[in-house]
């Protein structure tokens, strides 16, 4: 395979052609590295990547922010220096991004006022930044040259400027960012000059024999702001600056074009790359969405790119290069683009760890051991907390044996792969499934268990991942005929009519609307066909790509609808819905379903909401009289995990089959 062929960037020749690229984890608190950062980036280096790099690194106090690897100053070198070594003596080159966000800045985190090109405000912070003197921009220019040539001294084998996602460099390049009227603004010419003199400036500080790379915006779906084609000008022109490679990624954080959630196709903006590629001779690298090895090979058979970046999924599966090279695509844990454990606490300042792998993070302080004592154990659902929970168990060298009452393993998650965007959650039952089997955990399928058989059954441990049930309506429904769950509704169980209410406007509710408003539309084959036919007129298809054959409505009694979805995903979930012509009515209580609809009352009275099917999606209680059962059983060890415990998401679910694996 061409992935594992070896490349050379500048002057570093990598083993093959997997690159991890900067992800922010708010892991230094004081911008000083620490052992959970080193011990999180070894792991990564020893599982198999090539490139390495770690960042967003603060070039100074105006850019930065709390929980950033601090290169603004020489207190930082030790830290910097272990970091580099830790991931080098595991077998990865290590680079270092430097970061400097612009009116992408919160002065909350900073205590001071954002500096940008022009008095712009992002929708990101509501914040009016400071435009920038001569002074500051030559200042600015001069911080990244010292932090560059810090993170020489700290032997790290690269370093990478950031010109990307909208952060300052960005902002200079960009007309709505960028109303200057002195040499920094106006034309083309004139708005590359910031972003070059910083390339100059840093390869004048760390000599010609330094590898120099650049994060680059390849579109910034900013509507008048700059495309792939202005994208791949400038590249040319850090090429002929002395860039060594190019780092290829999608727009800004304020673009209203998904970009890392699941609606992102796999690979889907390796164009970019490309676009870049046939500008240049140096290495390019395409990203965001590459989470399966046959994609990686894609898209470097095609030529769209000479390196492939993998950043969630490296976080998923530090191992992903080492096993896709010696094992079975499904082997690997592949990352999900949930972004609840990512994106969504990065955005919301938290530290960052991840849905389905629940080592990320706490690297330096848990260790999956042999265990003392090798002790059988049954674990009873197969649903994601099931599944870890038995298979962390076998790892450990106990007896595991798994039993579930349906005829696939998996629980909701067949259910929360349907929604569009979701397809992803699937993946994570095939690793199981394949994982489990390698580690000899005994599946027993359509089992469902009673406290008799449980106590019967002679196990030592006893792990109880039973799941949730959907909570009924807590209004009158007199006609339970066109009722039905969200499951149902996303399992295709019953006959769904041509109108239908969806009550409950949280997560389930509103993916649900989406998936049932998915009916009937376009999809991807017959649209590719439809166009390269000219059959349609794009009016006609773009039509036909929204409007679906059922008439759906969403309601719920709060205000807003996706409360519970996080921040990264919930604007694209909304904006779906609007899109699909789904109507929503929040704040708006039920009263009843009758055999006309749903009847609603709100500040304008009492509506009648015609309705075939009404889909209930009001929550889950857990399903644990198992637990109630078998509690003052003296001769059994019961555990009580996941939804059977409280119903949450996927990440709590894994997290506690991991951890309770780690206690037997």
């Amino acid at each position: 395979m061409l992935l594992w062929e070896p490349v050379k960037i500048g002057k570093l020749e990598l083993k093959n052609r997997i690159s991890m690229p900067a992800v922010h984890h708010a892991y230094c608190p004081d911008g000083l590295v620490n052992e959970k950062l080193v011990e999180y980036y070894r792991l990564r280096a020893r599982g198999g990547a090539a490139l390495v790099t770690v960042g967003g690194c603060s070039i100074d106090e105006l850019g930065g922010g709390p929980h950033m690897i601090g290169a603004h100053d020489d207190r930082y070198l030790p830290g910097l220096k272990e970091l580099a070594s830790a991931i080098k003596g595991a077998g990865a080159h290590a680079a270092a991004q430097l970061y400097q966000a612009g009116r992408y800045t919160h002065s909350i985190m900073t205590g001071n006022q954002p500096v940008a090109p022009s008095p712009i405000a992002s929708r990101l912070t509501r914040e009016e930044p400071r435009e920038m003197s001569l002074e500051d921009i030559e200042n600015v220019q001069e911080s990244f040259a010292e932090a560059a040539y810090r993170i020489r001294e700290a032997g790290f084998d690269a370093v990478e400027i950031i010109a990307s996602a909208g952060y300052l460099i960005c902002q200079f390049l960009s007309p709505l960012t960028n109303q200057r009227d002195d040499a920094y603004g106006g034309s083309w010419e004139n708005r590359t000059r910031f972003g070059l003199e910083v390339i100059k400036k840093v390869r004048e500080k760390v000599g010609n024999d330094f590898t120099l790379m650049v994060r680059l915006s390849g579109h910034d779906y900013m509507p008048g702001s700059n495309t792939n084609q202005e994208a791949a000008e400038f590249a040319v022109l850090l090429e002929q600056a002395g860039v060594d490679c190019i780092n290829v990624t999608g727009g800004w954080h304020e673009t209203r074009v998904p970009q890392i959630t699941g609606d992102l196709p796999r690979g889907g903006l390796s164009y970019l790359a490309r676009g870049i590629k046939e500008a240049v001779s140096v290495p390019v690298i395409a990203s965001n969405r590459i989470n399966h090895p046959q994609v990686a090979e894609r898209i470097l058979r095609e030529g769209q790119a000479d390196l492939v970046n993998l950043g969630r999924p490296l976080i998923a599966d530090p191992l992903f290069p080492q096993k896709a090279q010696e094992e079975a695509p499904d082997a690997i844990r592949k990352c999900i683009a949930c972004n609840q454990g990512c994106l969504d606490m990065v955005f919301t300042m938290q530290e960052l760890h991840c849905t389905v792998n629940p080592l990320a993070g706490r690297e330096h302080q848990v260790e999956v051991t042999p265990a003392e004592h090798s002790r059988s154990v049954l674990v009873i659902g197969g649903g994601p907390a099931g599944m870890q929970a038995a298979l962390t168990s076998a790892e450990r060298g106990h007896r595991v044996t798994l039993w579930e009452k349906e005829s696939r393993l998996g629980g909701q998650l067949h259910y929360a792969s349907v929604p569009p965007g979701k397809q992803e959650f699937i993946t994570l039952v095939d690793f199981f499934t394949h994982q489990m089997k390698k580690n000899g955990v005994e599946v027993v399928l359509n089992c469902e268990a009673t406290a008799q058989m449980i106590e019967k059954s002679g196990y030592e441990v006893v792990i109880l991942a039973t799941g949730a049930t959907p909570s009924p309506a807590p209004f009158p429904v007199k006609d339970e005929t066109k009722v039905i769950t969200a499951t149902e509704a996303l399992a295709k169980e019953r006959c769904i009519g041509e109108e239908v209410v969806v009550i409950g406007g949280g997560a389930v509710g509103s993916e649900t609307a989406l998936a049932l408003g998915e009916s009937g539309t376009l999809d991807a084959e017959t649209l590719k066909y439809l166009l390269e036919n000219e059959a349609e007129s794009p009016e006609t298809l773009k039509e036909l790509l929204f409007r679906g054959t059922r008439k759906v409505t969403l309601v719920e009694q709060f205000k807003g609808v996706g409360r519970d979805i996080g921040i990264s995903t919930r604007w694209v979930v909304v904006k779906n819905l609007r899109k699909k012509g789904i109507k929503i009515i929040d704040q708006s209580p039920v009263k009843e379903v009758n055999q006309e609809g749903v009847l609603i009352e709100n500040d304008s009275g009492e509506t009648l909401l015609p309705a075939n099917t009404v889909v209930l999606a009001l929550g889950a209680a857990p399903v644990n009289q198992l637990a109630e059962e078998l509690k003052d059983k003296d001769n059994l060890v019961v555990h009580l995990i996941g939804d059977a415990s409280k119903p949450r998401k996927i990440t709590e679910a894994t997290r506690e089959g991991f951890d309770v694996a780690l206690q037997i």
